[in-house]
């Protein structure tokens, strides 16, 4: 890629794992019966928000300053499933350069 990423790639992955994480806990499961309590769950919520929303504009940051070909249906995905199509563009992000 012509340019960084404004977050090193190993925090980045680290942020997708935590958004994933605590999206699919707090979301999916009474984390009351886990012995959590409500306002922790509700951290967990946020924690899964900020993370989700620091990858998504890092990304897109990214993909727009490395003048991706497809960077508009990669914004959209960012913008829809941060986390998880954050790890896939990582994953792969040498071969989506133009």
């Amino acid at each position: 890629m012509k340019n960084d990423l404004l977050i090193s790639p190993s925090i980045l992955y680290w942020l997708v794992l935590f958004g994933i994480i605590f999206t699919v806990f707090s979301v999916s499961f009474d984390l009351s019966s886990f012995g959590i309590s409500l306002q922790m769950g509700k951290i967990l919520s946020y924690v899964a928000v900020l993370c989700n929303f620091i990858v998504a504009f890092v990304l897109i940051i990214d993909v727009f300053k490395n003048q991706n070909p497809s960077r508009f249906l990669w914004t959209l995905g960012f913008l829809l499933f941060a986390a998880f199509v954050g790890y896939f563009y990582l994953r792969n992000r040498q071969s989506y350069s133009a």
